[in-house]
């Protein structure tokens, strides 16, 4: 089966903040009010193509935050999912062990540094916003996310830790944790076949550069260096670009296996 490693926000989902012409779904609530929309066209594509796709979701998001979205459990079940930006692997919704510790084997002293940020950022938020999840990474919810990655960057030591920002949080993440090595890391574990990657920002490079085929938008495409990248443009809703990139991707595997059966005849 194909393996199908997707970021979420804002690559499958998308906040109740953005304005989504298409018919959409709720997928997550936050304090009984909706946040978080998939397309209706997105939803049923993945559930038809659940005979030969495997969706794996790769998010910065914590096991909390990521439990939020419940058609993972019911519309669109994923046995598994890697969050914290890769650092943990759930199984049925729960932390694999193994997976962890290896994490922290991995990251080392790089874990203590990511741990500093949040003193850091305590100059600039009160602790509520500040969050540690099983302690791989600090990220803060804040109102100007780049002056605050300005300032984790000049007190941290960037050779153990990467800070980077979105529209409304920094994060501190130790550098051996991102979602390339854990693309890598789940296909050792599992022995997964071909592996998709998708993904909208920074985050997500190392995952699309570590897959066999890439799928981005137009505004990150100079940045992944897939052999097999699939380029969606900046105009069009990425979701729903990402799922005719799939059906492309199955179409071209299809011939090559059909070609190469021919052959060995």
């Amino acid at each position: 089966m194909t393996a199908f490693f997707s970021d979420l926000d804002h690559t499958l989902l998308y906040s109740h903040r953005v304005e989504i012409a298409e018919e959409k779904t709720v997928v997550e609530y936050l304090h009984g009010r909706e946040q978080s929309y998939m397309t209706r066209r997105t939803l049923d594509w993945l559930r038809e193509a659940a005979s030969w796709l495997r969706l794996i979701p790769v998010t910065t998001r914590s096991p909390e935050q990521y439990g939020r979205i419940f058609i993972f459990r019911d519309l669109l079940p994923c046995r598994y999912a890697l969050v914290c930006n890769g650092g943990v692997l759930l199984k049925d919704g729960c932390p694999d062990g193994p997976w962890l510790a290896e994490t922290r084997r991995r990251a080392g002293r790089e874990l203590e540094e990511a741990e500093r940020a949040a003193g850091l950022l305590g100059r600039m938020v009160t602790a509520e916003h500040i969050h540690t999840p099983l302690h791989l990474m600090t990220y803060a919810k804040i109102g100007n996310p780049e002056a605050a990655a300005q300032l984790l960057r000049s007190g941290l030591d960037g050779a153990l830790v990467t800070v980077r920002y979105d529209r409304t949080k920094v994060y501190c993440i130790p550098r051996s944790i991102h979602k390339g090595a854990a693309l890598t890391r789940f296909q050792e574990q599992f022995r997964t076949g071909t592996a998709i990657a998708a993904g909208d920002s920074e985050f997500d490079v190392t995952m699309l550069n570590a897959a066999d085929f890439a799928v981005v938008p137009q505004r990150l495409a100079a940045d992944v260096c897939c052999t097999h990248k699939i380029v969606i443009p900046d105009g069009q809703l990425f979701s729903d670009g990402i799922c005719s990139a799939l059906e492309e991707i199955r179409t071209k595997q299809k011939y090559v296996r059909e070609k190469s059966q021919k052959d060995e005849l």
